[in-house]
């Protein structure tokens, strides 16, 4: 029954059906229940969770929950909006067409096309004797939500410019939740990406790649596609892995998420982790245990590349980031930092203000920023 509701639920009139009676028991039943709930710290997800911090990863859960019921498919625009003088259009290379033939990227459905990103603080200077590096961040949200813009990655982005001399450019990628934007698209955006600050003059030494949770995993890949294709385009200089999703082959059903021992502590919805997947690489057009895809049992040289690979020990990847980044510190050459954020649910980093646990946020990047200091 609950798979049929599921299987309806994206479209209508069972869509408008579905909303109509979810919303109300949300706000009669379950909100109220749930603000008498966690008054008590033992009844919280965890004990070390304030009161606040409990209600909102609650509600971030719920809500990922209806929203992937839904199969929402977010609006994508590469107009400036808010974001105005620090928007910037990123084209396909003309100046490394080549970068585009290599390796997985080429694919004979999915080609390469504009995308777009912002700039954090502020549009980049060159001349700005305070920041002289540049960090490309890649935006989680399961490969099916979020664009990198202000309202989505602002909080992350300052977390980054507030602890490091660099400038970040949130990149506005191709989500799979809309049609035609399954794996390779991201992964051609984000080598698009990267190669345009390339063909501004910004030495790869310059460059740091940093992505959160899914964005994480777009930041592995690309990295494989420049080892893997010696001679197309540089190594960067660092990568920053905030609680990155290392294994999205293993949620192809809810019940691999939802039997996880922190799944109860964690904001993550094990139906928001499925939809993300089978969007991102549907069978038989992509195999969801690609290394590009899943790579946490797939460790790959990197030499040369700072890694700082964070999680919180409360969400449900914890356990399989730990086993990515040991089997890539067990490659000769490769340098891997790993972090933990004790009593932290998935994503700090891009969620922390809004669930409540800004100071941990300020702490892990303060960390990462002292690391990172060394590495430059």
């Amino acid at each position: 029954m609950a798979s049929t509701i599921s299987s309806l639920a994206p479209h209508q009139p069972f869509k408008t059906l579905y909303i109509a009676l979810s919303l109300p028991l949300f706000l009669l039943l379950l909100l109220p229940l749930h603000l008498l709930r966690f008054l008590p710290r033992p009844l919280r997800q965890h004990p070390s969770y304030t009161y606040p911090q409990a209600l909102k990863i609650w509600f971030y859960k719920t809500a990922g929950y209806h929203i992937s019921r839904l199969h929402r498919h977010p609006s994508w625009s590469l107009l400036p909006g808010y974001e105005k003088a620090r928007w910037e259009l990123l084209p396909p290379s003309a100046q490394n067409e080549e970068i585009y033939r290599r390796g997985v990227v080429n694919d004979a459905e999915i080609r390469p096309v504009e995308i777009g990103g912002t700039w954090y603080p502020s549009v980049y200077n060159p001349n700005d004797e305070r920041r002289k590096k540049v960090i490309l961040h890649f935006h989680g949200g399961a490969f099916i939500t979020g664009d990198g813009r202000t309202a989505d990655l602002g909080y992350g982005a300052h977390l980054l410019t507030s602890h490091t001399p660099a400038y970040v450019l949130g990149v506005q990628y191709r989500i799979a939740s809309n049609p035609r934007c399954r794996f390779p698209a991201a992964l051609q955006d984000a080598v698009t990406a990267y190669q345009r600050l390339l063909d501004r003059g910004i030495p790869s030494s310059s460059v740091i790649l940093s992505g959160d949770s899914a964005g994480a995993n777009l930041v592995i890949a690309l990295l494989r596609h420049i080892v893997e294709n010696p001679g197309v385009m540089p190594k960067p200089r660092a990568a920053l892995l905030w609680c990155a999703w290392v294994n999205p082959g293993g949620s192809m059903t809810p019940r691999s998420c939802s039997e996880n021992p922190r799944y109860g502590t964690d904001v993550l919805s094990d139906v928001f982790a499925e939809w993300g997947i089978r969007a991102y690489a549907p069978p038989p057009a992509v195999d969801p245990h690609d290394r590009y895809v899943s790579p946490r049992d797939h460790p790959f040289k990197c030499e040369g590349v700072s890694m700082w690979v964070q999680f919180g020990s409360l969400e449900i990847l914890a356990g399989d980031i730990v086993r990515f980044a040991e089997g890539m510190r067990k490659i000769e050459g490769n340098e891997v930092e790993l972090h933990e954020d004790e009593n932290a649910p998935h994503d700090i980093f891009l969620m922390g203000g809004r669930l409540g646990f800004h100071e941990k946020a300020e702490k892990m990047a303060a960390a990462m920023g002292a690391w990172l200091k060394d590495k430059l």
